[in-house]
């Protein structure tokens, strides 16, 4: 199970990735300058713009914007606690590493210990979040 969760894991970030790509060569990141919305719109009106249709995936600089947004589109709160997960996940490594790195200091190993109670609180929110979507 935690095998095909690091997979699809992965397969979302190659593919936020790989849009993110054609929003910086599209320079679409200079399209809509707001958040969440777009021009004061959940979707918005020219994302179809370009004929024939698929063209703007790649080429409608609207469109590409809008997918690296909501290629994993969450509800604020879990996007939050997803957020702070990863996060924490990053400093806990951090400090992992750092404990080891200079043998094992006091300081370093109590921090490094109560992070882990952050890191699975962080996890127990996320899980919670996700709980409330609908399937």
């Amino acid at each position: 199970m935690v095998r095909g969760m690091s997979h699809g894991l992965m397969a979302t970030v190659f593919i936020t990735a790989l849009s993110g790509a054609f929003v910086a060569g599209l320079d679409a990141g200079l399209t809509y300058n707001t958040w969440p919305l777009m021009a004061d719109r959940w979707i918005p009106t020219d994302l179809w713009a370009i004929s024939p249709k698929w063209k703007n995936m790649f080429e409608n600089a609207t469109t590409v914007q809008f997918n690296h947004r909501y290629l994993f589109p969450l509800p604020p709160r879990a996007r939050m606690a997803v957020n702070c997960l990863f996060g924490m996940a990053l400093l806990q490594g951090t400090l992992g590493v750092l404990t080891l790195l200079y043998f094992v200091p006091t300081h370093l190993a109590a921090t490094h210990q109560s992070g882990s109670v952050a890191l699975l609180s962080f996890a127990t929110w996320f899980a919670h979040e996700m709980k409330k979507m609908p399937k």
